[in-house]
């Protein structure tokens, strides 16, 4: 006997429901994760747990749902490397917080590569 393979469109239309059971999943269980990472973690085991999603795409569809909660056309982070001349400032706008860390050579660099990419 041998099994039918599933056309693509019907990978996709699964992949797009089980990323909806993600996304509603999140939506009534945020508020209860407001202090704590364990949403993401709860909601893989939501999908494997009751919609029998293998772990490999539960994981991929939560990051995806959660990224499509994201708001659109903003910068999540921003950093401010003229802050003082011994460290540069990171700006976290998703969680309100600021972090400061110690510039050394290595990061002024790279973070003013991001800033100044070399033309092609």
């Amino acid at each position: 006997m041998e099994l039918a393979q599933p056309t693509a469109t019907q990978l996709n239309d699964y992949r797009t429901g089980m990323q909806h059971h993600a996304a509603a999943f999140i939506e009534r269980h945020q508020q209860e994760h407001l202090h704590d990472d364990s949403l993401f973690d709860r909601t893989v085991n939501h999908l494997v747990d009751v919609w029998d999603v293998p772990v490999f795409m539960a994981d991929r569809l939560v990051h995806l749902a959660m990224t499509e909660r994201l708001p659109k056309g903003r910068r999540w982070i921003g950093i401010d490397m003229a802050s003082a001349p011994d460290f540069c400032v990171f700006h976290d706008r998703r969680a309100n917080k600021i972090v400061q860390v110690p510039s050394s050579n290595r990061l002024h660099s790279f973070l003013q590569d991001l800033t100044n990419p070399a033309p092609r």
